[in-house]
């Protein structure tokens, strides 16, 4: 019970952080960015999930948490050294954040396959990751514009995803 409640709580926290990233201060953000990222995730993290299945005795739950922590470490600082101010996290030619949060969905889902989390739970976390991204961007919006002047404010949901993945290595 415990462990599908950590899964859980680390799915809304990674979707919080993705939908405050895709807020920039100079491009407004687009539903279809949400969408996009929602239906990546449910179709990768469900593939995971099926290869998992297939190798559960080969890797333990504690193995593949910290290959995700590993993998969510290297997603915040390429976040943070490819940030741009006019288009934000996500741009073009520099594609080495989306490679990241690839491998990171197929190894949430790979752990899901072999903690025996099955289809329902996918499709469960995959709404709770959409419900988690809207909140993000309308959250990282109202922060934007009440401290507008303040250039670091756009890496408040990296601190978020840093500490709960501190938690998740725990």
């Amino acid at each position: 019970m415990w462990l599908g409640m950590m899964m859980l709580f680390f799915v809304f926290t990674l979707g919080f952080t993705i939908g405050g990233l895709l807020s920039t201060p100079k491009q407004p953000p687009q539903l279809m960015h949400v969408i996009l990222f929602s239906f990546v995730f449910g179709v990768l993290s469900y593939l995971g999930m099926l290869g998992g299945m297939f190798f559960v005795s080969w890797f333990s739950i504690g193995f593949i948490e910290v290959v995700i922590v590993v993998l969510t470490f290297l997603f915040i600082i390429a976040a943070i050294t490819n940030f741009h101010p006019t288009f934000g996290f996500f741009r073009h030619g520099r594609s080495i954040g989306l490679v990241l949060l690839t491998g990171l969905f197929v190894m949430i889902g790979f752990e899901w396959g072999v903690a025996d989390h099955k289809t329902f739970f996918t499709i469960s976390a995959t709404v709770l990751f959409f419900c988690a991204m809207c909140i993000g961007l309308f959250i990282q919006q109202q922060i934007q514009a009440l401290m507008w002047r303040y250039s670091y404010m756009v890496y408040m949901p990296l601190i978020w995803l840093l500490f709960v993945t501190i938690i998740k290595l725990l």
